[in-house]
């Protein structure tokens, strides 16, 4: 049942993926006068594993491809470090993580997780080389059975890595991302916060994303195989609570990612009251509307979910007690028909939906239009 909901329900994806048009180029800089904030370090093998066994180099597994490297590659590009052979950047993004008075950097890996967990699990002797044309020879060896020289020569090759500064811009990091990318896939933008603003906010959006809850209340109808599910939280979470009245310009993208970097800020008290709120909102809306929640209806189909609907009806059911709801409910369930149907909130949850009108628009008739004939 589950299943055929997720592969016929698809999310509504607005504008969250695109950047405005209206600007001439991506960056919010004259890219061709400026140079990325990135610096470009040596590390041996036998330091950066250490590094990594430290917890300094760190993956996100919800983020990183799936290790698709077949025994076969793995073996070539071991040979490749025991000829000496040149070898791809590692790309890896510092995050600086804030522990009370004290601040410590860590080192997220963007490109380079196949060959960091080839050279790792070579090193740790989870599986042996194979298929070997210019060292024959050490076909079946672990590392632990190489001559002493080759062992030297593993753990004293050079990585060239390139470490990208905090302060890069996220426009820049998005398009780096999908430049330097080799596993085929592009990476969509809630993909990439994933990974940069790795640490309450993610872990927080995991979790709720997770949830039987939300799952109940969205009908399955969003997919969490490209974390859709996880950005559709995140703007609830965004609007909810970071006064997009007055600090909302229109730049959707910027709105949520400052907001996740204020979460991994946030204190773990805080955190808590947002997950109990969410489970509420998310109950509460499904005992008014069950599978009809967060969508406009065609004439032949309960219609998909749609971000801008979430975030709206979310933030109003928020602002109701629970008193208010178990008495208008029925109330509720009618008004919702009215907000879809008037012009100017379907305009705006369909339309240029980034730009500050339409925002504060939607805003405005989903709290006028669900309360119209209720009672206190």
């Amino acid at each position: 049942m589950k299943e055929n909901k997720l592969s016929k329900d698809k999310i509504i994806v607005l504008d969250t993926d695109t950047i405005d048009d209206s600007k001439s180029s991506l960056y919010p800089y004259e890219p061709t006068l400026n140079d990325l904030d990135m610096s470009v370090e040596q590390f041996s093998v036998f330091e950066y594993l250490r590094q990594k066994d430290k917890g300094k180099i760190i993956t996100q597994p919800d983020f990183q491809r799936n290790l698709v490297w077949k025994e076969k590659s793995k073996s070539k590009f071991i040979e490749s470090i025991l000829l000496n052979f040149p070898i791809p950047f590692i790309y890896l993004n510092e995050i600086i993580e804030k522990k009370g008075t004290t601040a410590e950097s860590k080192y997220m890996i963007i490109d380079g997780l196949q060959r960091t967990s080839t050279l790792e699990s070579f090193y740790k002797n989870k599986f042996v080389l194979s298929d070997l044309d210019a060292i024959p020879q050490y076909n079946g060896s672990k590392f632990d059975t190489l001559p002493e020289i080759l062992k030297t020569k593993f753990e004293d090759k050079k990585l060239n890595i390139f470490i990208l500064k905090p302060s890069t811009p996220m426009e820049v990091v998005y398009d780096l991302f999908n430049r330097i990318n080799t596993g085929g896939t592009q990476l969509n933008r809630q993909e990439v916060r994933n990974c940069i603003y790795i640490g309450k906010s993610t872990k927080l959006l995991k979790e709720l994303s997770e949830q039987e809850y939300f799952k109940k209340s969205i009908s399955y109808g969003v997919s969490p195989i490209r974390m859709k599910d996880r950005e559709l939280i995140l703007r609830y979470i965004a609007f909810n609570y970071f006064d997009f009245k007055s600090k909302y310009d229109g730049n959707l993208s910027s709105f949520i990612e400052n907001a996740m970097k204020e979460i991994n800020m946030w204190e773990d008290e805080k955190i808590e009251k947002i997950k109990i709120d969410f489970r509420r909102v998310m109950e509460w809306s499904h005992k008014i509307w069950g599978d009809k929640n967060f969508r406009i209806p065609t004439d032949k189909t309960r219609g998909t979910i749609n971000m801008a609907i979430f975030e709206t009806i979310c933030y109003s059911i928020s602002k109701m007690t629970d008193d208010f709801l178990a008495k208008n409910k029925a109330i509720l369930k009618k008004n919702y028909k009215k907000l879809i149907e008037n012009n100017i909130y379907n305009d705006a949850v369909t339309r240029s939906t980034n730009s500050k009108t339409r925002v504060d628009d939607r805003f405005r008739l989903a709290e006028e239009i669900l309360k119209e004939n209720t009672n206190d």
